[in-house]
């Protein structure tokens, strides 16, 4: 199978069990310690307590914000060794047909372990600076950065 598509199963997959709320299902999906690194943070998350933290956490936020659809969709992957696959994706957090969170993009490692594919390790383009990530802070980029608001000592020539 190729990459991509082994990827996207892994997203598909991992997303309805954190969507469900379903411990088990989620936790065959993570390779332990697993390492996030935010745009202001490297996190190491040791064992399946500060998981199960994270997860807990992350479920209440789906459920008080009312998110129906988790959806990540893989952008592209890469074979590294038969083991080992690298991939980018974007994800959408939707109440409905309303966004609740700005898309955000990640870069995730995933390794094949027992004859499961596992995420070793994600970076992504979220501010949080600490574990559990509770709401996703989305970082502004330059592109998506609200323009400066004219101002007249600023602006004269």
């Amino acid at each position: 199978m190729p990459a991509i598509q082994i990827l996207q199963s892994f997203l598909d997959d991992a997303g309805a069990a954190t969507l469900a709320g379903d411990w088990d299902a989620f936790l065959v999906h993570v390779s332990l310690p697993f390492h996030l690194v935010t745009e202001t943070a490297s996190i190491t998350v040791p064992d399946e307590a500060g998981l199960r933290v994270g997860f807990d956490h992350f479920g209440d936020m789906l459920r008080v914000m009312r998110i129906s659809d988790y959806v990540r969709l893989a952008e592209s992957a890469d074979e590294i060794g038969p083991d080992l696959i690298s991939g980018h994706y974007v994800t959408h957090l939707m109440s409905g047909a309303h966004r609740m969170v700005p898309p955000f993009h990640s870069h995730v490692t995933l390794r094949r372990e027992g004859g499961r594919w596992r995420a070793a390790s994600i970076v992504n383009a979220l501010s949080n600076a600490r574990w559990p990530i509770s709401v996703p802070i989305v970082a502004q980029t330059p592109s998506s950065a609200p323009s400066p608001t004219p101002s007249p000592e600023r602006d004269l020539p």
